[in-house]
């Protein structure tokens, strides 16, 4: 199984924010957020990556192409920046994909021995969650589960109208309902990853969910990023 890995986004408020390289050239504990993110899936044992790129982001296409990478990569250009969803189905070769969101820089693997498992006894789409404060759920994508299966995905709900205390957490196994969801969402501008889920949650053998309880450095903002280097092992 390969994984893809979006790095497509244009990176606004770290340009904003006095950031001139691209968010996944940021150096965390010596080394890039994508190198990151290639080791993690390297870890996991994926035979290869996808990396999702823009024309606008040529270092990081540069980076990519240099070689000594700890995994195989392939780039794919993404033209315009239409969403994770889009940047998927590029990756979409007929089989089970792993994707990878880089934004988050994880130490552990066991959750995508989970993730893996659980995909391969069952045939299910399968996604991470982890707990977050119930008072904070209004900020996340929240899965409302049953055992280890999904039973319905909620968008940033608002207060007091979800019990479940499961964000969504950017590791994902896509599966054929999940990319024949995202074609038939019927969006126009930005295609989301959880179009495909939330429609494969209607579509046999639907959703697992495994939970992820690991370190966590979080590098989706400019003060995410800077709590983090502060917060990442020497």
């Amino acid at each position: 199984m390969r994984v893809s890995i979006p790095a497509a986004g244009l990176g606004t408020r770290f340009a904003s924010s006095g950031f001139d390289l691209p968010k996944e050239l940021l150096p965390l504990g010596g080394k890039p957020l994508i190198a990151h993110a290639l080791a993690e899936a390297a870890r996991a044992g994926f035979e290869g990556a996808i990396v999702v790129v823009s024309p606008a982001k040529p270092e990081l296409g540069a980076f990519l192409a240099a070689g000594g990478l700890p995994i195989p990569v392939e780039i794919v250009i993404q033209p315009v920046a239409l969403g994770i969803g889009d940047a998927v189905m590029r990756c979409w070769r007929g089989q089970p994909i792993g994707v990878l969101l880089p934004d988050d820089v994880v130490l552990a693997t066991d959750h995508w021995s989970g993730l893996i498992q659980l995909h391969d006894r069952t045939g299910t789409a399968a996604l991470c969650v982890r707990e977050v404060p119930l008072e904070s759920t209004s900020r996340f994508g929240i899965a409302e589960c049953v055992g280890d299966r999904v039973v319905a995905l909620v968008e940033k709900p608002a207060p007091g109208t979800t019990s479940s205390n499961l964000a969504v957490f950017g590791r994902y196994i896509a599966t054929e309902p999940v990319i024949a969801g995202i074609r038939s969402a019927g969006r126009s501008g930005e295609l989301e990853l959880t179009d495909g889920f939330s429609r494969a949650l209607e579509t046999p053998p639907g959703v697992g969910v495994v939970r992820f309880g690991g370190e966590i450095y979080d590098c989706g903002t400019p003060s995410e990023y800077a709590s983090s280097v502060h917060r990442f092992p020497a």
